[in-house]
């Protein structure tokens, strides 16, 4: 009987995650198709003829269909070309794709996309982040000592919050998914520096760095931090530091990359789209009306369930145990970091994050303190006596949470039919035949900046949080490229430096009515119509330089491939001279001649130049950033470090659990 009993415990949680599993994908609709605002193709030319009606999507949720999707089907397509996802060749010139941490291309949580494609996959990547975020939040509760039932409420409360599921598309929810597990890791860390105990919360750590948002985690680091100092003080939190320092060296190789791209972006040199401002109070009763408009209708997603919230404040009279002191502590503390308060408006002011994304974080304190006072109800209804049947009743109490929970996620995401992914036209397929290489300049409402990266489109215009700053200030004088429609009146005699960076095509909504030669005359080159249909005109600029060409002197050049990592060009040319490819340089970006590595001294933005001997020389131009090779080598030098701890602690028989 014992033995039964044991056999159904271990049971009980992969069960609990089963049914969790059942509930979340048929009470969000994955089942009638993927949670991807896909139709806001509906709003934008060249799709918008070829829909009945207008996306009904959330337009504040347009980000995962527009950056991160194509992101992955990139990555997905390089992979399966056998090169690494390094380089995104189809937005702002080019820009770096590992290195952009939003790709969240190291997360575990994403590789079933890279494998299946986003079609397959995507719903299975969103329901992979619920489940994580619950196992590790009843993990965390039970290592808390709090009850199985006590756990359970707590880890849906934390995985269906209102914050969850409306962030569930971005790479946020990828970090904050491991949040729970980093806090349990941590925590056994602190309390004894055994190998094994090191090293689940060095995996733990490398799991929240690797996924993808690096304000997320610089607020799950900070919240780690407190906690374990609050509840086991500076020895302990020195032990789990040393163990996070270890997960952080095993992700070197994504963060590396990242801090280099940030220290080029334009978000880092000018600030420039860092709107960054708090949450007004009345955020607050999207507490419990999920409905209200209270602005963003994603950043103010606070929803958390009336029981679960019923319990927390229950929770806070028994804030004279230290566990609860310091959850309730906790609470304050990210609700004042991200609604209109002293410190709200402080770290507004003061820094470039977003501190309002604390309300990500919440329900975990929140969810400690349900669980604590659950359990001391369960507690105080056994003690007078109250009968099993009305006790079990309380034990429903995490049933109830995810009724709830999944009532108000209703309507949040748009359930779209995954043929809208890599949805073509006839101008989009026109554009695609066209011999390339070459890039374009959408006018007005036509094609979103990163979808061109889904088309594989060169756009020299890009939406993302950081974008390379070299890139922008050659635009900013003729042509400003930021943002997602740009208007003909917008742009100052562009002629010159759209044919010299090689813009061959302009694509332009129906809503601009000017001429293929009034626009040319205006901007300073020629243009001729190529295409007229009802998703838009496809406009050639005559005037447009090759991409790869001498600078001055008489020759040709010839592209014999072409990759988003890796170009092999041919030059013959009797004299030699400068050799222009006008792609943006960044660091990573390496030549060589004949086989011998060139010095590339330019500066990030400008056009990659090199010179070359007279007669027939083989060109490559191959991008390998330092940045990966030192992430690299520091992820190999720790692995080896926990490697030789591994050894030392099995023969010394010291316990590795």
């Amino acid at each position: 009987m014992r033995h039964l009993r044991a056999g159904s415990s271990r049971l009980l949680a992969p069960l609990l995650l089963a049914v969790l599993a059942a509930a979340v994908w048929f009470g969000l609709g994955m089942h009638r198709g993927l949670l991807l605002s896909s139709d806001i193709r509906s709003l934008c030319y060249p799709w918008q003829p070829y829909f009945a009606e207008r996306g009904s999507g959330n337009v504040d949720l347009a980000d995962p269909a527009q950056q991160f999707v194509p992101w992955l089907e990139l990555a997905r397509r390089e992979l399966a070309a056998g090169r690494l996802p390094l380089w995104n060749p189809f937005q702002d010139g080019g820009v770096p794709l590992l290195g952009n941490a939003q790709s969240a291309l190291g997360s575990p949580l994403v590789w079933p996309a890279l494998v299946l494609g986003v079609a397959r996959a995507w719903n299975f990547v969103l329901l992979l982040k619920v489940l994580t975020a619950a196992a590790g939040a009843w993990l965390w509760l039970r290592d808390l000592g709090r009850s199985r039932v006590a756990a359970a409420l707590g880890a849906v409360s934390f995985s269906l919050s209102g914050a969850f599921v409306a962030w569930l598309a971005h790479p946020h929810t990828l970090v904050a998914a491991a949040a729970p597990w980093v806090l349990w890791a941590a925590q056994r860390a602190a309390r004894r520096a055994s190998f094994g105990l090191v090293a689940a919360s060095a995996g733990a750590t490398w799991f929240a760095c690797v996924g993808g948002h690096p304000e997320t985690l610089l607020m799950v680091a900070l919240l780690t931090g407190a906690w374990v100092l609050a509840t086991r003080g500076p020895r302990g939190c020195g032990r789990a530091a040393l163990a996070a320092l270890a997960g952080s060296a095993l992700a070197a190789p994504v963060l590396l990359p990242f801090g280099e791209y940030l220290v080029l972006s334009e978000a880092w040199a000018t600030g420039q789209g860092r709107a960054v401002t708090t949450l007004p109070w009345r955020t607050l009763v999207r507490f419990v009306v999920p409905s209200i408009q209270a602005g963003n209708q994603v950043e103010t997603a606070v929803t958390v369930s009336l029981v679960g919230l019923v319990l927390a404040l229950g929770g806070l009279a028994l804030v004279r145990r230290r566990l609860a002191a310091v959850a309730a502590l906790a609470a304050v503390v990210l609700l004042a970091a991200a609604l209109d308060s002293p410190l709200a408006r402080l770290l507004a002011r003061g820094t470039p994050i977003y501190w309002t994304r604390a309300v990500l974080l919440l329900p975990l304190p929140l969810a400690v303190l349900g669980a604590i006072a659950l359990d001391r109800l369960r507690a105080l209804l056994r003690r007078r006596g109250v009968p099993p049947p009305i006790r079990r009743l309380v034990a429903l109490a995490p049933v109830l949470v995810l009724g709830e929970l999944l009532v108000a996620a209703q309507g949040v995401h748009a359930v779209t039919s995954p043929a809208l992914i890599g949805m073509t036209t006839p101008l989009l397929e026109r554009l695609q035949a066209m011999p390339g290489p070459f890039r374009v300049l959408p006018l007005g409402h036509m094609l979103p900046p990163n979808l061109a990266t889904e088309v594989g489109v060169e756009d020299v215009r890009g939406y993302d949080a950081l974008a390379p700053a070299g890139w922008r200030r050659q635009w900013e004088e003729s042509a400003p490229v930021r943002g997602l429609v740009i208007q003909a009146s917008a742009l100052r005699h562009p002629g010159p430096l759209l044919s010299f960076w090689n813009v061959e095509v302009v694509l332009v909504s129906p809503a601009v009515r000017d001429s293929a030669t009034a626009l040319g005359e205006a901007w300073g080159c020629e243009l001729e119509e190529v295409y007229r249909g009802p998703d838009g005109r496809i406009l050639r600029n005559r005037s447009a330089l090759a991409r790869a060409r001498f600078a001055v002197a008489v020759g040709s050049v010839t592209v014999h491939e072409r990759a988003p990592t890796r170009w092999r060009l041919e030059t013959d040319s009797p004299s030699g001279g400068l050799v222009v490819v006008a792609n943006p340089y960044f660091p990573g970006w390496r030549a060589r001649v004949d086989g011998r590595p060139v010095e590339l001294d330019l500066a990030p933005g400008e056009a990659i130049t090199l010179a070359v001997p007279p007669g027939r020389r083989e060109l490559e131009l191959v991008f390998w950033p330092r940045s990966l090779i030192a992430g690299l080598s520091v992820a190999a030098f720790a692995m080896v470090l926990l490697g030789t701890w591994s050894i030392l602690a099995r023969r010394s028989g010291i316990a590795s659990a």
